[in-house]
């Protein structure tokens, strides 16, 4: 469990996106709408399996009134433990040109974020929300021998600005 502290610097540090984030054109996003994330599913391979590889998708979406913009984020079938592919936020790739507009996400022990960056009136905001998934074995967790799945069937809120 994160103490209170903790969960403000790690909020501030998710906010802001880097220590350079105080000379970015950016501007704090309002809190006062969600993410909406569903079909949640990773899995989680055991490093002592042989050929065993995790994986992780979800859909993202942004329902504001003349800002919609959904996406699909995508790790697909990699060796490599998915904390450490997304220690800082992955790209949902989907957006293609219009990266610097659209999602990205952390996967991590405890936490899952979600990002979007976009313009209005001419102006750059960026926002985040992250809850802890609080996984649960016969919940949203299942174990297997060759590892752990994690999933979210009810379509999952992910308040910007939520701590």
């Amino acid at each position: 469990m994160y103490s209170a502290t903790l969960s403000a610097l790690l909020f501030s540090t998710l906010a802001l996106g880097s220590p350079f984030a105080a000379v970015s054109p950016r501007q704090v996003a309002p809190s006062n709408f969600s993410f909406t994330v569903t079909d949640f599913t990773a899995f989680q391979a055991d490093p002592l399996v042989e050929g065993a590889q995790s994986n992780l998708s979800f859909h993202v979406a942004d329902t504001r009134p003349g800002l919609e913009k959904e996406a699909d984020c995508v790790i697909p079938n990699t060796y490599f433990w998915l904390y450490a592919i997304t220690a800082l936020y992955e790209y949902c790739p989907s957006q293609g040109p219009e990266r610097p507009q659209g999602f990205s996400f952390m996967f991590q022990e405890g936490l899952v974020a979600v990002r979007r960056a976009w313009t209005q009136d001419g102006k750059s905001y960026s926002g985040v929300a992250f809850v802890n998934p609080y996984w649960t074995e016969g919940v949203n967790q299942t174990t297997t021998p060759t590892g752990k799945w994690l999933y979210r069937k009810e379509p999952w809120m992910f308040k910007v600005g939520a701590m």
